[in-house]
């Protein structure tokens, strides 16, 4: 009996031994399952301050960047008024530090702050297989974000080149955007074409026949006429077709590129194919090996502003900030005199010398020999430009030739001489920039040899002329001893050495002695026949693409007034017209603002063309002075705090 109760009861004891046991390892259990709980509630919370912090973090960083680019967006700003940005100190906005600041950018405040550390600096780069220069502009740019809700900020430094690419090293450019910018290129006779050509849109390019009812070709080479080497390439920021743009009429097999730079034979060559464009890019731009590029990026092109009253050349004409650039500013409608066509010069000061140019002398008094005067005058009623709805054009006529000499006496008298660095001449018929032009007679401004048995058709330096109005080039122009020069106008147009006002004695047509429309083929066979013309100019300007007909295009880029193209049966045969330069189409035309006027009819026929780049732009040295650019930003190191 004892033992068996013995045995209960260690039985018992065994039983609540392993009970405790039991209750114990629970015990562990559920510390143990609570410890990881409460672990992972950490690990989660961590995770989720780890998140938020990476967010706060992130939303820092892309508030800084806003800061970078609202500073890169600012120096581009800037230099599309051809004007360098200089440092965010001189910014009315900065504060004593420099900073500019914006309060609240999505509760964020964001400052930036920009230096020039470098001097601006000529650099070259690749296009395609060629090299191109630009001026290379140097910025550091500081960004800091700094949260209105919490602790959160970030720092960003990153330095950038503003590479300014002077137009002047492109044959053709079309800079506008949209539909402006489309480059068409149909000329009829062959075209042999050297040089860089460029559309911020698509370019549509062929031979539209060779007036006998077959097709001559487009010749895209690597050399001039005088075998001088030249770059290469045509390229666009859209496609490259060989159709018109309205009618889709295809002229496949009609341009054709060199396909090498080596050499001055035209080989070896290969032809365009009907399209060039995202499908084929790629096929496509090694086949030619670089010298065609298509989806390229549209760059930044100076506007309109630049030459209206007011506006960059003006200024820069009044004030060309240094000694090495002489520059002329001709203003005013009416009669030279005060009150009327004022001249001013900008060295030694700013001075007006309208009387010394009306009576030809120097500060002294001395007369200039041999010297045609006058060299400015005014011309009412000059001829009428049917274009433009057959408007009665006023001008004021320029003999550039004789101003720049007596320029150049005007200093002698003062014991100067001319800079050196080039002469800037701004000119214009407009009282302000407001002025239209659409009202009354056509305002414009026409260069022209007024004596020109007298003038002597040489350039002093190189020159850079601006004007807001139409510019007229009247007979052959910086053809001698022949100096780098850019014309910046609102519309560009050419009248031959022939032009009509030159020999009033061919009779009572026309009665003001200059071009009048409506008049019948055969009037202006006689009356308006264009003659072999010499223009040596890079040409700045704007035009008219509000048509939806085929027709217009680079071919026509200059405004033709004379018929250059007699019938067979005619004495006269086709005149040639020489342009050695650069065709570069910026904007629209805000005063000559008519659409283009087909060939035939009274406006004109098409001349020769013997049109060509000139070679001697690849060096900075022939480059007239404040060249129209476009720009481009260059990311050069970034660096995150």
């Amino acid at each position: 009996m004892i033992k068996f109760q013995q045995l209960v009861s260690h039985e018992q004891s065994r039983l609540g031994d392993e009970r405790g046991v039991a209750l114990i390892v629970y015990l562990f259990i559920l510390a143990t399952m609570s410890a990881l709980a409460v672990a992972v509630m950490q690990m989660t919370n961590l995770e989720l301050l780890t998140s938020e912090s990476y967010r706060k973090d992130q939303r820092a960083f892309y508030s800084a960047e806003v800061g970078l680019d609202l500073a890169v967006n600012a120096i581009v700003e800037k230099f599309k008024d051809l004007v360098p940005y200089t440092e965010s100190l001189d910014d009315l906005n900065a504060d004593a530090d420099g900073f500019i600041t914006v309060e609240n950018y999505r509760d964020y405040r964001v400052k930036y702050k920009v230096t020039n550390p470098l001097k601006k600096f000529l650099y070259q780069s690749a296009v395609g297989s060629s090299f191109i220069f630009h001026y290379a502009h140097t910025y550091d740019i500081e960004a800091t974000a700094t949260s209105l809700k919490d602790s959160s900020k970030e720092f960003l430094k990153e330095r950038i080149r503003i590479l300014e690419t002077p137009l002047v090293q492109y044959f053709v450019f079309y800079g506008q955007t949209g539909g402006g910018a489309d480059l068409e290129l149909f000329p009829g006779p062959e075209m042999n074409i050297w040089g860089r050509i460029h559309s911020n849109g698509n370019i549509y390019i062929g031979s539209s026949g060779d007036g006998r009812g077959g097709f001559s070709t487009i010749n895209l080479r690597n050399y001039d006429d005088q075998g001088n080497l030249s770059p290469h390439l045509i390229s666009a920021s859209g496609k490259i077709t060989t159709r018109f743009k309205h009618s889709g009429r295809t002229f496949d097999n009609t341009v054709f590129i060199k396909t090498s730079n080596e050499g001055t034979t035209f080989s070896p060559i290969d032809a365009l194919p009907p399209v060039i464009d995202k499908s084929n890019e790629s096929e496509q731009e090694s086949r030619f090996n670089d010298y065609v590029l298509v989806n390229e990026p549209q760059f930044v092109t100076p506007s309109i502003s630049l030459i209206e009253r007011g506006g960059f050349y003006e200024g820069r004409a009044k004030n060309p900030e240094t000694n090495k650039i002489d520059s002329i500013i001709i203003t005013g409608t009416g009669g030279l005199g005060p009150g009327n066509i004022e001249v001013s010069v900008s060295r030694p000061t700013l001075t007006n010398v309208t009387n010394l140019i009306q009576a030809g002398r120097t500060t002294s008094g001395n007369s200039i020999p041999g010297l045609p005067f006058p060299i400015i005058q005014e011309t009412r009623n000059a001829f009428e430009d049917c274009r433009e709805d057959d408007r009665s054009v006023d001008t004021t006529d320029i003999d550039i030739n004789a101003l720049q000499r007596w320029y150049a006496a005007y200093l002698a008298g003062l014991g100067l001489s001319p800079g050196g660095d080039g002469i800037l001449i701004y000119t214009s018929r407009s009282p302000d920039s407001s002025f239209t032009n659409q009202a009354g007679s056509l305002q414009a401004i026409r260069l022209v040899r007024i004596d020109r048995f007298r003038s002597i058709p040489e350039l002093l330096d190189e020159t850079t002329l601006a004007t807001d109005n139409p510019l007229y080039v009247q007979g052959d122009f910086n053809s001698t001893n022949t100096k780098g020069v850019a014309l910046v106008s609102d519309a560009f147009n050419i009248l031959s050495n022939e032009f009509i006002n030159h020999y009033p004695g061919y009779g009572s047509i026309p009665p003001n002695g200059g071009k009048v429309c409506g008049y019948n083929q055969s009037v202006l066979f006689y009356y308006f026949r264009g003659s072999e013309t010499t223009v040596n100019a890079a040409v700045f300007t704007g035009n008219v693409h509000d048509r939806v007909t085929d027709g217009d295009g680079a071919h026509v880029f200059p405004r033709f007034h004379e018929w250059w193209h007699v019938k067979p049966n005619f004495p006269y045969k086709t005149s040639v017209l020489n342009i050695l330069g650069s065709f570069i189409n910026l904007w629209t035309s805000k005063q000559a603002n008519s659409e283009w006027c087909p060939a035939g009819g009274d406006c004109y026929s098409a001349p020769i063309r013997n049109w060509g780049w000139d070679v001697r732009f690849q060096d900075p040295n022939f480059w007239p002075p404040f060249i129209p650019s476009v720009f481009s930003v260059e990311r050069v190191g970034f660096l995150e705090k």
